[in-house]
């Protein structure tokens, strides 16, 4: 009995140390000069691949088509605490746990042993079929309720939108500025028959669809949304990564190719230019969210070679591109059909850029599940 007793006592202090040991080591972690906490390589590599890593960012600032040191930064205005504050300091240190990855990929592994390895998932990617993993997180817009059709847009936010976008064209057309929206479609929305059987579509018709409808019946706005083009494009080649969220760069230039046919009437096939291939052992941002990164290299890297662009298709304009991480791509399209293209996050626009670079076009651009930020001024910033 008391050998039992001891058993049991060594087991609960063993418990002990290993739940707090994690939260003590992650502050320390966390309290560290940011310097300190850069990321790693491996990271790196996967923000660079996937098109994530912003060439204007801090991460970016060593790149050779940085922007030059000298553009002045934006006043950023203290965050009054609110509980939105409160609960982004505490998934700053959920994400930055000490042994997170470790203990992800247990579970993630855990879940595939007791399902025969015919289902993955974590907190925040799931796999579907044919090794296919998608992005299911709630707090980096919802993928998976845009999936399923149950988040559309009210007619009063359609408006807002509506109202916003003619706002921003107006001002910019004044200014002689051309102004343009792109909505890039989730990649749930492009491979439904990837996914698993288990989330049903309550309606096929997507936020973005539905915004592209009704902007399209009620305003002069611009907005391109290339769903049809990449349902089509798919069909001849991998578009989007595997293990991935984001689309790769054959899928960036079909989106691109359909800007171009909304916008000035051409269309470039994807056969019609050439593509290096840099890596086939690429492992995306979802196989690295489910801890999996090592077990699932299975992607393909392709660039763009700028120099098998159509001529016919040059425009000796100046670009300003404000897109998410989905506009690193689409973006580095732009390079081949462009005299010049600054790229920058939304969130990271000022109004001062307009005269710093004397932009001929502004493209704003969004992935389907931040489509709602549509609905907010950037000009006054």
């Amino acid at each position: 009995m008391k050998l039992l007793k001891n058993r049991n006592n060594i087991i609960t202090i063993a418990f002990l140390i290993f739940i707090l040991t994690i939260p003590a080591v992650s502050v320390i972690r966390n309290v560290l000069p940011e310097k300190d906490r850069e990321l790693t390589e491996a990271e790196r590599n996967v923000l660079e691949n996937s098109g994530s890593l912003n060439e204007n960012s801090q991460e970016g600032a060593d790149t050779e088509e940085s922007v030059q040191a000298d553009v002045p930064a934006p006043e950023i205005t203290p965050q009054p605490f609110t509980f939105a504050v409160l609960q982004g300091k505490i998934n700053d240190f959920t994400n930055g746990l000490f042994g997170r990855t470790k203990l992800i990929a247990f579970n993630t592994g855990l879940t595939s042993f007791l399902t025969g390895g015919t289902y993955i998932e974590s907190t925040q990617s799931l796999m579907g079929k044919n090794n296919m993993f998608f992005y299911k997180t709630e707090l980096d817009g919802h993928p998976i309720w845009d999936y399923m059709g149950i988040n559309h847009f009210t007619d009063d936010e359609l408006a807002a939108i509506k109202n916003n976008l003619e706002a921003t064209k107006k001002h910019l057309n004044d200014r002689g500025i051309e102004f343009y929206t792109m909505c890039i479609p989730n990649k749930e929305i492009v491979y439904p028959e990837n996914m698993p059987d288990t989330i049903a579509r309550v309606n096929e018709v997507s936020r973005g669809q539905q915004l592209d409808e009704y902007l399209e019946a009620n305003s002069d706005v611009t907005y391109v949304y290339p769903l049809k083009e990449l349902l089509a494009g798919k069909e001849k080649d991998q578009i989007y990564y595997i293990t991935d969220s984001h689309c790769n760069q054959k899928g960036s230039f079909i989106a691109m190719q359909t800007f171009f046919k909304e916008v000035y009437g051409t269309y470039a096939d994807l056969d019609s230019v050439t593509f290096e291939v840099h890596a086939t052992d690429h492992s995306g941002d979802l196989a690295f969210m489910a801890g999996l990164a090592d077990k699932y290299k299975i992607d393909t890297v392709y660039v763009f070679d700028k120099e098998s662009a159509d001529k016919e298709q040059y425009k000796d304009q100046v670009l300003l591109y404000l897109g998410d991480s989905f506009g690193g791509f689409l973006s580095t399209i732009c390079k081949g059909y462009y005299k010049e293209v600054h790229w920058y996050h939304p969130n990271d626009f000022y109004y001062g850029m307009l005269d710093e670079y004397n932009p001929d076009i502004v493209i704003w651009e969004r992935a389907e599940r931040y489509c709602e930020t549509f609905a907010e001024p950037i000009l006054d910033k």
